[in-house]
């Protein structure tokens, strides 16, 4: 296990958690969903040696982090998703890893045949699998066009509202690994404890020697960071999905209401950059904004003409769309609806 490995098996977890405001709730050894009319050797979900699988047509998958949607939109099976997450300095993405994510939906989408089950099989929750892979370093444009064809998510976090939850991995991999790298067995032991403070706040006193002062530290100061923010995963007019990092007073605004106006800003110094601000009263909420990073593919379209900026927002991010657990308990849609007049009064300034 080499620390580019290790930082990405650590930023799943941390992602998932984020996105638990999506209504997404983690698959972990205490929550496997067991049907009791089904063998276990045919059941969807099975802890293996090698850690949790999931059942496809041909084998199992084992899997690091996969979740189920609360809410299911209708005419769709009950959604999971499976989140990967690659922390890399500076190499984008390539297709390789995007192939990888289609050959593992494929066979576990079409692991379902009706022709021998009995009525009581037939009532089983059957589920549809997603697959989103989020890099910090972006993606090669094989792997956007490929990921696009197959409908394979790709989220970029190389915006700079990330750098700190990134920085802290790094430091807890750069302190658990010290210059050379880990023992996959030592490493999956840290792991879980890592997901137990991340997760539940806390760990089980067993095999701790990992959480030496310095390290517990670092743990702790990262979940301090993202115990206040949330990741909405919002859809505009396009195939691409937008994640949002907002904090809690973001998260409270909506609570008040969950429809809002915002003002939309572009950088024309930095081609990655957008924000969105609030407006409340006919005024920006400057310290409520949101910065978000369009998918290269969408960029290069819309910098053909960058004078085109206006026209790009009303065609393609004139409204965002989240679902969210606003108090954790009950789904919200939420919109943020972009706002021209307001936006050409106030000129952003970017710092």
């Amino acid at each position: 296990m080499n620390k580019q490995q290790a930082k990405g098996y650590l930023l799943e977890i941390v992602l998932s958690k984020l996105i638990e405001v999506n209504g997404y709730e983690v698959i972990r050894e205490h929550n496997i969903p067991y049907e009791y009319s089904v063998p276990y050797e045919e059941q969807e979900i099975v802890s293996n040696s090698n850690g949790l699988n999931v059942r496809g047509r041909g084998g199992y998958h084992q899997f690091d982090t996969l979740g189920t949607f609360k809410i299911t939109p209708p005419f769709v099976y009950p959604l999971r998703l499976f989140v990967e997450a690659k922390c890399y300095a500076s190499t984008k993405v390539g297709i390789d890893r995007v192939r990888m994510g289609v050959g593992v939906l494929n066979d576990i989408n079409t692991n379902y045949a009706t022709v021998d089950l009995s009525t009581e099989q037939l009532s089983i929750k059957r589920y549809q699998y997603h697959y989103a892979i989020f890099s910090t370093s972006g993606f090669s444009k094989p792997a956007q066009r490929y990921a696009i064809a197959h409908k394979i998510h790709l989220i970029d976090l190389s915006n700079d509202a990330y750098k700190g939850i990134i920085n802290l991995i790094e430091q807890i991999v750069d302190e658990l690994m010290d210059n050379s790298d880990i023992d996959s067995s030592e490493f999956n032991n840290f792991k879980n404890l890592f997901s137990e403070l991340i997760y539940d706040g806390y760990y089980y006193h067993g095999d701790n020697k990992f959480f030496v002062s310095d390290l517990l530290h670092l743990v702790r100061a990262l979940k301090r960071n993202i115990e206040n923010q949330f990741l909405y995963l919002a859809t505009i007019n396009s195939v691409h999905m937008i994640p949002l990092l907002a904090n809690s007073e973001f998260n409270e605004l909506l609570k008040s209401n969950p429809h809002q106006n915002v003002s939309i800003h572009f950088n024309p110094e930095n081609p990655d950059e957008w924000i969105i601000v609030p407006i409340i009263d006919n005024d920006e909420v400057p310290n409520l904004s949101i910065s978000f990073t369009l998918p290269e593919l969408l960029r290069e379209y819309i910098y053909q003409d960058v004078e085109n900026a206006m026209l790009v927002k009303e065609k393609f991010i004139h409204k965002f769309v989240f679902i969210a657990y606003l108090d954790n308990d009950n789904p919200t849609i939420c919109t943020l609806t972009f706002n021209k007049a307001t936006t050409m009064e106030n000129p952003w300034s970017f710092r």
